[in-house]
């Protein structure tokens, strides 16, 4: 699918952001542990959320999903599981949060995925379960057997949190006490702490005390009752477009006191130019000017595209630090917002941790931009050419179905004039 977008006249409307993709894949997964029926309302359904639920049915759980909610009923069954091979399509969440359950099955279990997804990195589980078990990736398929029973794991912390929060899903169910300890530089506790706060809704009692986390043994989880909170990093790409395009821009069923790391979104717009003010759970975002940007995204790479294009429509440099996990997304996403915002002019300049940007305040449009398959990349692209008077074309814009199918229905909403084609 193509998306022709430009700045439109029409007045833009209230903004209703979806649910959180990562609260939502974590509450399925303790609600499909706890035995008894667990209802999410309000939850993220997009191809990342279904790859879960889907493979979590692998394990005899029951869940039925609603207009606006996902109730889920029977403990999952570990001896359930057939052997079949688990397609996690693009999502990374789906592969390292389930990894660690599946082989506490003790059978050998089989995922695969779409994409680069099986190109991305598996070291932490290649090393606790290579070498006492099975882990042979062959053909774009992973296969893994063995338990993860240690007592004591040491993680390095600057790669991803995925890792941790898929230990973090079994090391209560060991007939054992465990503790995880995460190694200097730590990036992305944020993300760690949201699969914290998700267990103990299940009644799990885990603690962090600053780079170590200490779980108990013999636990269960409990059934129980949720409301999914908006998505911050998709509220990023409204939040920025406001500043790009100098339009007010209002903003439903964000949570001002949100916990998710994504929400330091803004701080880093209201740094650069914005007044952001709240009543109740809308935001409303009012341009003051577009100021260099600079950020540090150790803690929250999704937000690492769309800052990426706001740095173009500004002339002086902005500077963004932390960003080496950025190349291992969806795609690498430092080489591909550089590709495609070349092609405004604008001066893009990388090292292995820090990209600084210079930009320009007055671009056309009317460019070609290539989404390389990566929902975020797209985002920011149309996001950016919202802002502009020529139409500028995206390339591969259904890949916004990984995360925010209904994205280009809301960029209309801003005042945005987008046209889709097959």
């Amino acid at each position: 699918m193509k998306a022709a977008v430009s700045y439109g006249n029409s007045r833009p409307e209230v903004i209703r952001i979806p649910s959180s993709k990562s609260l939502t894949h974590r509450a399925l997964i303790a609600a499909a542990l706890a035995e008894g029926e667990s209802v999410i309302h309000s939850p993220a359904f997009n191809r990342d959320t279904e790859a879960t639920i889907e493979a979590l049915r692998k394990l005899n759980v029951s869940m039925h999903a609603g207009d606006d909610a996902v109730t889920v009923s029977g403990k999952a069954d570990l001896s359930a599981y057939d052997g079949s091979v688990i397609d996690c399509h693009e999502s990374g969440s789906t592969l390292r949060f389930l990894i660690p359950l599946f082989a506490s099955s003790g059978k050998p279990c089989r995922f695969t995925g779409q994409g680069k997804l099986m190109e991305r990195p598996l070291s932490v589980y290649e090393e606790i379960y290579g070498s006492s078990g099975v882990f042979v990736l062959k053909d774009r398929v992973l296969t893994v057997q063995g338990r993860s029973d240690g007592t004591e794991y040491r993680l390095k912390g600057n790669v991803s949190s995925q890792f941790v929060s898929g230990l973090l899903f079994v090391l209560p169910l060991q007939d054992h006490d465990s503790r995880i300890e995460l190694l200097e530089p730590v990036e992305s506790l944020s993300y760690i702490d949201m699969t914290i706060d998700v267990l103990r809704m299940a009644q799990i009692d885990v603690c962090r005390k600053e780079n170590t986390i200490f779980i108990r043994g013999n636990q269960r989880y409990q059934p129980f009752s949720c409301r999914i909170a908006g998505d911050d990093s998709q509220a990023a790409f409204f939040i920025m477009q406001a500043l790009m395009a100098d339009r007010t821009v209002r903003i439903a069923g964000i949570d001002p006191d949100s916990r998710q790391g994504d929400h330091v979104i803004v701080r880093v717009a209201e740094n650069c130019g914005a007044e952001i003010s709240w009543e109740e759970d809308i935001m409303t975002i009012r341009p003051k000017g577009l100021r260099p940007l600079n950020a540090d995204l150790k803690d929250c790479p999704d937000l690492g595209p769309v800052l990426f294009a706001a740095a173009a429509c500004c002339p002086q440099t902005s500077r963004f630090t932390g960003v080496a996990r950025l190349r291992l997304k969806e795609s690498d996403r430092i080489s591909s917002m550089k590709a495609e915002l070349e092609k405004t002019g604008c001066l893009f300049e990388e090292t292995e941790n820090e990209v600084r940007i210079v930009g320009n305040s007055d671009l056309p449009g009317g460019y070609c931009f290539d989404g390389h398959n990566d929902h975020r990349i797209v985002m920011a692209l149309a996001v950016l050419a919202s802002c502009l008077k020529e139409p500028s074309l995206i390339e591969g814009a259904d890949a916004v179905g990984k995360s925010y199918p209904d994205f280009f229905e809301d960029l209309k909403k801003t005042g945005a004039e987008v046209k889709l084609y097959d």
